[in-house]
């Protein structure tokens, strides 16, 4: 089995149906084509015998500069969006962090350790209770009455509670981030070597991809646009004291009492 054979093996079919996975399976398969392809072209026109070395780099760097390395990068950058996607799916199923610019809500959270420091039934509140473990995740675990032991524990069971059946989907897609990259690893090394870029030329290599991906990149920049500025928040009182009331209320805690 040679070393496309094995790469071809490990991906696994149901990926190519995957709606987060689709455009990732077209990528791997490009690379995979690329590895053979370019060193094939290059024999096609070293065929007739009429070019001299340097004739033949060129001639094989101008079919690779308009054919496969623009391909190449677009399939480097969904390499790029599914990694992103993965790393954010991961970011949603920890433990929610807090925005602490909101000065409302950093006060609501204050309140919140403060009851659960003084409840005993603090971990099955905080289990149960999205809003409480943000608070109770927010700062050194003492200040919500827990030990680091007891907030690791809890971190584990929030996450296997709230989102056991995505951590298997996860762990298959970065499967198949692992291998579209090896691909498309492999992909390059084939074009430098058919390009005829010896070793220790890394720099007049890279400075040929760049220029051949320059227009890719472009797309890229346009594709990436611009983030928008976060919504100024602001501090209200009377919904602040309304929200800790509830909170109480869904903890089956008496607000006077409290």
């Amino acid at each position: 089995m040679n070393r496309i054979e094995n790469l071809k093996s490990r991906w696994r079919p149901e990926w190519n149906d995957r709606p987060d996975l689709a455009k990732l399976s077209g990528a791997f398969n490009k690379a995979l084509n690329f590895i053979e392809a370019v060193p094939k072209t290059r024999t096609e026109l070293a065929g007739p015998g009429t070019l001299s070395t340097k004739g033949l780099n060129d001639a094989v760097r101008s079919v690779s500069a308009e054919k496969v390395i623009p391909d190449l990068r677009r399939s480097m950058f969904e390499v790029e969006k599914t990694a992103g996607g993965i790393k954010n799916d991961l970011a949603r199923m920890a433990v929610p962090q807090p925005d602490k610019a909101d000065f409302a809500s950093a006060l609501l959270r204050q309140e919140i350790r403060g009851f659960l420091r003084g409840n005993d039934k603090r971990l099955e509140l905080i289990l149960n209770s999205p809003e409480l473990q943000i608070a109770a995740f927010e700062g050194p675990p003492e200040l919500s009455g827990l030990t680091q032991e007891q907030r690791s524990h809890l971190e584990r069971n929030i996450i296997e509670k709230t989102h056991g059946p995505a951590i298997e989907a996860i762990e298959s897609a970065k499967e198949a981030v692992e291998l579209t990259q090896a691909a498309i690893e492999m992909a390059i090394g084939s074009v430098r070597t058919a390009c005829g870029f010896p070793e220790g030329q890394d720099i007049l290599f890279n400075s040929w991809m760049a220029t051949a991906s320059t227009a890719v990149e472009r797309e890229i920049a346009a594709e990436k646009g611009a983030k928008r500025a976060p919504e100024p928040v602001t501090f209200i009182q009377k919904a602040f004291d309304e929200r800790f009331d509830q909170l109480l209320r869904e903890a089956g805690i008496d607000a006077v009492a409290a």
